[in-house]
């Protein structure tokens, strides 16, 4: 009989402080970037970058470090398509817009390719490479 609060107490001190922990939570955590055209956003230093592929027609959109439209004027970028398996490049043409770059690429039937930038931000050094895995939607 001795033995039942014994036992009882050191189940308490097992179970205790777990019930009373949880994971999956990260309040001091930086919270995610929502892509606001429903692409996929990559950062550089001061800025971000959205692609958004829709059939043969890609839009590169740029944002500011709070995630607000940024012109274009002062950036420079180049894009080529890399193929799957025989990582053919294919040069695309960027047309400028305001507040981002339009182009249009034909993946020929392939189901995904990858799209490589490279861009110049004026307000920072050097050029950074971005890669955005583009998906065929069917």
């Amino acid at each position: 009989m001795k033995r039942q609060p014994f036992l009882f107490m050191l189940l308490l001190l097992l179970v205790g402080p777990t019930s009373q922990a949880h994971e999956g939570h990260d309040h001091d955590g930086p919270a995610a970037i929502q892509a606001p055209k429903g692409g996929v956003i990559k950062s550089l230093k001061k800025s971000f970058i959205e692609v958004v592929s829709k059939g043969k027609n890609i839009k590169i959109y740029i944002y500011d470090s709070e995630i607000k439209p940024k012109s274009t004027s002062g950036f420079k970028l180049s894009a080529k398509a890399v193929l799957p398996r025989t990582k053919k490049q294919e040069p695309l043409v960027l047309t400028a817009q305001d507040t981002f770059y339009e182009a249009s690429y034909d993946a020929k039937g392939l189901h995904r390719y990858t799209l490589e930038l490279l861009v110049k931000d004026p307000e920072s050094d050097g050029d950074n490479k971005l890669s955005f895995t583009i998906e065929s939607k069917r």
